[in-house]
């Protein structure tokens, strides 16, 4: 699971990891921007996983051999379980939001909390699920993804200009950056930047803000670097009351009880 602070960008599905098998995952940056590769292996019965917000696109296929699929899933907003295929494996293209917003065709406030399928939304890649699911490696599966998907790996982040300057100094102060800031380092209007960035990914500036220092403090709790307190602290949260109500708005659960969850998964 990503652990570094600029890992983090690419967001963190504990779920993924921890309510199933055989999880593998590997990272690959592509003119400097970082794409998460991942698979596992649904248990069998009734197969519900947690996701919780990340403001990353997932491409994400099910290689089931007689109905495979392929979907783009958008951000959660808040923490959710998903249904997935029981007794079935899962390969996955976690995109950072940079790369998100280059998709061909598809805006992002499009995909807010929805899974769509790529026939309707990238119909270009629209053969890609039975390619991936033909396959029975996920090396070999990457590399497929790579051949046949190399447009949306590398597109040009600096055609979205003002957005990715203000992703950047979000990311960079770990969400704690506003909009006068913004304002005052772009040259444009606050509504102009609040009206620029919804219309790009869907959501506010304030809420993306929010979601990186969940993300950030969720790979610090993950990760077991401190005591509760001190991620509170290091995360920007106003006290620790503040850090507890927010986490659980985009977890469901305490961070205590994600610690607890950690060490013994249901």
């Amino acid at each position: 699971m990503s652990g570094s602070i600029e890992g983090l960008i690419s967001g963190i599905q504990y779920g993924f990891e921890w309510e199933t098998t055989n999880y593998i995952e590997r990272k690959v940056y592509y003119d400097g921007q970082p794409v998460i590769y991942y698979q596992f292996l649904t248990g069998s019965g009734n197969q519900m996983i947690r996701v919780v917000p990340d403001g990353c696109v997932d491409l994400l296929f099910c290689c089931d051999p007689v109905l495979p699929s392929a979907r783009v899933c958008g951000t959660v907003l808040q923490g959710k379980e998903l249904y997935f295929e029981p007794n079935t494996i899962y390969f996955g293209v976690r995109l950072s939001a940079r790369l998100s917003l280059l998709l061909p065709n598809l805006p992002l406030k499009e995909v807010i909390e929805v899974q769509i399928p790529f026939e309707d939304s990238l119909t270009k890649y629209k053969d890609m699920g039975v390619m991936i699911a033909e396959l029975n490696f996920f090396s070999d599966r990457m590399a497929c993804f790579e051949k046949h998907c190399m447009p949306i790996l590398g597109g040009d982040v600096r055609s979205i200009g003002m957005i990715d300057f203000c992703l950047t100094s979000m990311q960079r102060t770990n969400g704690s950056v506003t909009i006068r800031d913004l304002a005052e380092d772009t040259g444009y209007s606050e509504r102009y930047i609040r009206t620029k960035f919804e219309q790009s990914l869907g959501i506010s500036p304030k809420l993306y803000c929010r979601i990186i220092r969940f993300q950030r403090t969720l790979g610090a709790i993950v990760r077991g670097d401190s005591s509760l307190t001190n991620v509170a602290m290091e995360g920007g949260y106003f006290d620790q009351s503040h850090f507890m109500k927010e986490f659980k708005s985009f977890s469901q659960i305490t961070p205590i009880q994600l610690r607890k969850y950690q060490k013994t998964p249901s």
